[in-house]
Order: C-alpha cells, then sequence, then structure tokens
C-alpha cells in the first residue's frame, strides 16, 4: 500500500487549485491479476494486479468545492509532476473536504 500526504494542485478544465491531499493506494488480489501475467515468478504477477487508490482533499472553501465538482475530469498534480485523474465520490457537507476516488494507477 502506498501513502501520500501533503500539498497538490486540482486542476478542473481551466483552473487550477491549491488542495492538501490524504491519498492512499492498495493491489488485488493474486486472483485479480491480468490473464497475461507470467506464472512462476512474484514479480511478475505483482506487476500484473491492479492498482486502486481514494483519499480526501482539503481546499480553501465552498467556490472551490464547486469549482472542482462541476469539472468534466479533475486531475491532481503532485508536487514532483505526476498526474492522476479522479472523481469525486462524496463532498462533507459544511466543509472545504471532498472524498475522491483515483482512476488509473496510482500518481504516487
Amino acid at each position: 500500500m502506498g501513502v501520500f500526504e501533503g500539498d497538490v494542485t486540482v486542476v478542473a478544465g481551466d483552473a487550477e487549485y491549491a488542495a492538501r491531499a490524504v491519498l492512499r493506494s492498495w493491489t488485488g488480489q493474486p486472483e485479480d491479476a491480468a490473464p497475461d501475467a507470467v506464472p512462476g515468478t512474484s514479480e511478475d504477477v505483482a506487476a500484473a494486479l491492479p492498482a486502486d487508490w481514494n483519499g480526501t482533499l482539503e481546499v480553501a472553501d465552498d467556490e472551490v468545492v464547486e469549482g472542482i465538482m462541476d469539472a468534466d475530469a479533475p486531475r491532481l498534480r503532485l508536487p514532483d509532476g505526476r498526474v492522476g485523474d479522479f472523481t469525486v465520490a462524496h463532498r462533507y457537507i459544511g466543509t472545504a473536504h471532498l472524498m475522491i476516488e483515483g482512476s488509473g494507477q496510482p500518481p504516487f
């Protein structure tokens, strides 16, 4: 399991927003490995496992929350430049916190 906690940039359409992220990633079980994994080596199986990631974002205010939620394809950019697509899974009403679900490989 991977973990990232720190400052990120959320790219939402033409806008960019500063956010604080707490993210985690994990891989599936060996039985979830892609069918083309080369049997017999643990590295091949581990590389073929699907990875998932999710976490929370804390942003400045409700205006930023709305900007992110209204975006068609928001992206998360880490300080080192790696990016990941995500969707908003849940908005914590009355706060500037969002729960997100990553799409594709984790960027951390």
